[in-house]
């Protein structure tokens, strides 16, 4: 899938001033189980369009550009947090009326997927079914950001 057919396949949802952007790949779906996936950095849902195919076969895949990335706004002077993006995440749950699903992150996501399944782990109702995590720093003070990284999240990046 060429990202114009995600991006046209995809819709936009408002919170807080800002557009995100997200695809749902079968929204009226009421029998699959639901995968939600969060992308790393600093890249965007598309990064899940080579695996789309076959996790759509047995999933209802929801997969949203983060705040300052993709398709989603990218507010300037804006203060980003790891926080922020897991509001930004369970929100669109809540949108979508979802109560029940499995999580698939990668990279920063599993940062922001860590934030989330703390969350889950407060609620007497949890909503996470299983968890997969790739290729991501899962002990942040530990992790060592590469050059390239650092340069992305500085004042200097486009």
């Amino acid at each position: 899938m060429q990202p114009q057919q995600w991006l046209s396949s995809g819709q936009y949802f408002s919170y807080q001033n800002h557009r995100l952007f997200y695809i749902d790949s079968d929204p009226n779906n009421l029998q699959k189980p639901i995968l939600l996936m969060v992308h790393g950095f600093p890249t965007s849902s598309y990064d899940w369009h080579k695996v789309w195919p076959q996790l759509t076969e047995n999933f209802r895949c929801i997969a949203m550009d983060m705040l300052g990335f993709g398709y989603s706004d990218k507010p300037k002077q804006h203060r980003y947090s790891i926080h922020e993006q897991a509001d930004l995440q369970e929100e669109l749950l809540h949108r979508l009326e979802i109560t029940s699903l499995h999580l698939l992150a990668h990279d920063y996501g599993d940062t922001v997927a860590q934030e989330l399944l703390a969350r889950d782990n407060s609620r007497e109702k949890k909503l996470f079914r299983s968890t997969c995590l790739l290729n991501g720093g899962l002990f942040p003070e530990t992790h060592k950001a590469r050059p390239i990284q650092k340069l992305l999240i500085s004042p200097s990046a486009p």
